[in-house]
């Protein structure tokens, strides 16, 4: 088997970059074209379930700007992934023209880096969905590359969720935050002290079967759309019924001794250990550490006090337009060159959106040996750049 990194070496630095289309026969502008096209129907398969969520989650409350709200969010994410990936593996192509060989810059960290400045044309609602699943995984990825103790940690990355689950749930119950945690959970009324115990639990069951419905739903996902119900596993739907579940149970026990505040922020807390209910932990504790970070950062931007410049300036810089280039370069090629250092999540997205072009072409490298990678691209017909 050849490592992926063999193509910046001869003999397969020379290869010509016919290997990059998805068809024979295509030239580098043909292969954009295509990729265009199939780039938007694979990333509309692959965003449908998690884009259109909301419709499900809020089935009751259906309206038609939510659905106009929704399919404009849907549709502009989808645009947004196709062309960061068509773009992607032009410049690889061009690059390939260019320099007459592969180099390791342009495959394909600064391809993909030029391609994702797109993220400046992105409206916030695209731009906030995109930097909030791009930078958790660079960062499980960047932790996995230097191996550092917190990936062998369960205990640790319990306690951090549990830290972080503190910082959203306190905002989203002060109506501060309003963007998406895993439970949603009813702010306790201004009179709390006056419900009855019955009440409360009412209240908690109501949510608990909301929660075991969301949950039923994103397990049967996969296994409805690989066919197999023989692969259903109820991770989600007893982490979100443990998770909600525990959040209503300490809350009813602790009203009566602490104020809303106390009482919700002991819950948030508490109620965090259900993360051990959860596979792929790294993963969500990633996600739920950006997530808290961004809770808190939006509060800080939105103080009134002008008076320190350091704080100032840094509000105006427009983060999520830096990170995104950087964090998705950065997962590309990992993806390339260090690919069991990702999860299951950051590579079907990478693969998936871009029409499993990436995959196609570490398959072609990954043949048995030279001879057998360059047998095959001599099989392809070689291609002028235009048409």
């Amino acid at each position: 088997m050849v490592a992926p990194s063999k193509i910046l070496e001869p003999p397969l630095n020379r290869l010509h970059c016919a290997i990059l289309h998805s068809l024979p026969g295509q030239s580098c502008t043909k292969a954009l074209l295509w990729n265009l096209y199939r780039n938007h129907v694979s990333s509309a398969k692959y965003y449908s379930p998690l884009l259109l969520l909301p419709l499900l989650m809020n089935w009751r409350k259906v309206s038609k700007n939510l659905v106009l709200s929704v399919f404009k969010n849907y549709a502009q994410s989808v645009g947004f992934a196709a062309w960061i990936n068509a773009i992607t593996f032009f410049l690889m192509c061009v690059g390939r023209r260019l320099t007459d060989r592969f180099v390791f810059i342009l495959i394909p960290y600064l391809p993909c880096w030029i391609a994702s400045q797109l993220s400046w044309l992105m409206p916030p609602q695209v731009l906030h969905f995109f930097v909030t699943g791009i930078t958790p995984a660079a960062l499980e990825t960047l932790m996995r590359y230097f191996n550092i103790g917190l990936v062998h940690s369960p205990m640790a990355q319990t306690v951090i969720f549990m830290i972080s689950s503190v910082v959203v749930l306190h905002y989203q119950q002060s109506r501060k935050y309003s963007g998406f945690w895993f439970i949603r959970p009813a702010s306790l009324p201004d009179n709390n002290e006056d419900w009855t115990i019955l009440r409360h639990m009412k209240q908690g069951l109501k949510e608990l079967r909301s929660y075991l419905g969301i949950g039923l739903a994103m397990d049967l996902l996969n296994p409805l759309m690989k066919r197999n119900l023989k692969l259903l596993r109820p991770k989600m739907t007893s982490f979100l019924a443990g998770y909600i579940g525990l959040f209503k149970v300490v809350q009813l026990l602790s009203f009566k001794r602490l104020n809303a505040n106390q009482a919700n922020g002991l819950a948030a807390f508490i109620s965090g250990a259900s993360f051990a209910l959860l596979p792929n932990r790294l993963t969500f504790m990633s996600f739920a550490v950006v997530t808290a970070i961004q809770v808190i950062w939006s509060q800080v931007c939105d103080t009134k006090d002008e008076k320190d410049a350091v704080l100032s300036v840094m509000r105006k810089i427009p983060w999520a337009r830096l990170l995104i280039p950087c964090s998705l370069a950065y997962l590309v090629h990992i993806f390339f060159y260090h690919q069991r250092l990702l999860n299951e999540v950051a590579r079907s997205f990478i693969d998936c959106t871009c029409d499993n072009n990436g995959q196609r072409l570490l398959n072609l490298i990954a043949l048995p040996n030279v001879n057998a990678i360059l047998e095959a691209v001599d099989k392809t017909p070689k291609t002028s750049f235009w048409f």
